[in-house]
C-alpha cells in the first residue's frame, strides 16, 4: 500500500515541476516575442500544448530516469551539499542540514498531524482543494444546465449546434462523447455575426481547445495553491484565442473590421446581461474584467495588423526537443536523494561534531 508520505511527496514534486515548466515556457515566450515568430500564434499554441503535455509526463519520466541520474550524481540537493562542502558558501552545519531536511520535516508533520503547524497546513490544503473542487463542479453544472435548456438547431456527427436564451455569448464545450456549440438565439437576427461566431467556435474544435480546457479545469482544484497553474491557464486562454482569430481570418477570408465589430457587439450584450458560460467552456469573448478588456483590444489590433506570413510548421518540432530535455532534466534534478552519498555522510559527521562541540561548550 502506498504511504501518505509518498503521495504527498509526489504531489509536491508535481507542483514544483508545474512551476519550473512555467519558468521555462516564460523564457521561451520572451525569446519568441523578439523574433519574427511572435505572430505565428497557431504554431505557438501547438508548442504550448506540447510543453504542457511534457510537464504532465515529466514526473513519470523522472522516475524512469532516476536510477541513471543517481549514478551520475544528478540531483539538486546533492549538488548543493557538494558546493557547501567545497566552501562555496558559509553557513552553520546544523542550519544547513535543517534547510535540507525542511521538506521531510514538513511532510512528516502534515501526515502525522504531530504539530500545530502541521495540522493547520493540512486543514488549509484539504479545505482549499475541496472548495476549488466544489467551485469547478458548480461551474460544470451551470454549463450543463445551459446546454440542457437549449434547443438543438443543427447536428453533424458528434457536434451539435444549439440555440440558447440563457447565454449572451457564443461558446463551445464538450461532454464525454459529444461536442456542443451554443449560440444565443438572438444571433439568428444578425447572419454576419452568426457566421463569425460559428466559424470561431468550429476553429476551436479543430485546434483541440475543448480537450485541453477540460483537462486544465479538472486539474486546477489540485493545484489551487500554485500560482503556476493560473499562469498556464492564462497562457492557454491567450494563445488559443489569438490562434483561433488568426485561423478564422485565414480560412474564411473575413473582413477584420466585421470580425472586430462582432466581438465588440457580443461583449456589449454580455455586459448588459448576466449568466454566460465561462468554465469549462471556450467562449467567443470574455466580457468582464479589466484584463479581459485589455486582451480584447490586443485581439483587435492583431486582426488589423494582418496575416502572420508563413505558418512556421518547423517551430514546434524544432523547439519542442530542447524544451523536452529542459523540463525532463528539471524533473529529474528535484528528485529526493535515494541514499546516503559520501558527501552526505561527511555533512552528517560535521553536524555531529558541531553538536558535540556545543555540548562540550555548555558543560
Amino acid at each position: 500500500m502506498i504511504s501518505l508520505d509518498t503521495v504527498l511527496n509526489a504531489y509536491i514534486d508535481a507542483n514544483i515541476i508545474l512551476a519550473l515548466g512555467a519558468v521555462i515556457w516564460a523564457a521561451t515566450q520572451w525569446i519568441i516575442r523578439r523574433t519574427s515568430l511572435k505572430r505565428a500564434h497557431g504554431a505557438q499554441l501547438n508548442l504550448l500544448y506540447g510543453v504542457l503535455g511534457i510537464v504532465g509526463v515529466a514526473p513519470f519520466a523522472a522516475l524512469a530516469l532516476w536510477p541513471q541520474a543517481q549514478s551520475l550524481n544528478f540531483n539538486l540537493s546533492d549538488m548543493v551539499v557538494a558546493e557547501y562542502l567545497s566552501g562555496r558558501f558559509a553557513m552553520a552545519p546544523t542550519t544547513f542540514e535543517g534547510l535540507l531536511t525542511t521538506r521531510d520535516t514538513l511532510i512528516h508533520e502534515i501526515t502525522t498531524l504531530s504539530t500545530q503547524a502541521g495540522r493547520i497546513i493540512a486543514a488549509i490544503m484539504i479545505a482549499g482543494i475541496a472548495l476549488a473542487t466544489l467551485r469547478t463542479f458548480i461551474n460544470l453544472t451551470g454549463v450543463r444546465r445551459i446546454i440542457s435548456q437549449s434547443y438543438l438547431w443543427r447536428q453533424s456527427g458528434k457536434v451539435q449546434i444549439r440555440l440558447t436564451d440563457t447565454s449572451s455569448i457564443p461558446f463551445s464545450t464538450r461532454g464525454l462523447r459529444k461536442h456542443y456549440v451554443v449560440i444565443p438565439s438572438e444571433m439568428l437576427a444578425t447572419p454576419a455575426d452568426l457566421r463569425i461566431a460559428l466559424a470561431h467556435e468550429f476553429q476551436h474544435l479543430r485546434q483541440g481547445d475543448l480537450n485541453w480546457e477540460g483537462v486544465l479545469e479538472l486539474l486546477r482544484p489540485l493545484f489551487v495553491f500554485n500560482p503556476a497553474m493560473r499562469y498556464w491557464k492564462g497562457q492557454v486562454e491567450r494563445q488559443r484565442e489569438l490562434a483561433c482569430d488568426q485561423g478564422v481570418m485565414q480560412r474564411k477570408q473575413l473582413n477584420a473590421q466585421d470580425y472586430a465589430n462582432c466581438l465588440l457587439r457580443v461583449c456589449t450584450n454580455a455586459m448588459n446581461r448576466q449568466g454566460y458560460a465561462t468554465i469549462p467552456a471556450v467562449a467567443l469573448v470574455q466580457a468582464k474584467g479589466r484584463r479581459n478588456a485589455s486582451f480584447l483590444r490586443h485581439r483587435v489590433l492583431q486582426m488589423i495588423e494582418g496575416d502572420s506570413g508563413p505558418t512556421h510548421r518547423w517551430l514546434v518540432p524544432t523547439l519542442l526537443i530542447p524544451l523536452t530535455f529542459a523540463v525532463t532534466l528539471s524533473a529529474v534534478a528535484i528528485q529526493r536523494s535515494g541514499d546516503w552519498s559520501q558527501d552526505r555522510l561527511m555533512l552528517s559527521t560535521i553536524v555531529n561534531l558541531e553538536r558535540l562541540n556545543q555540548r562540550n561548550g555548555v558543560n
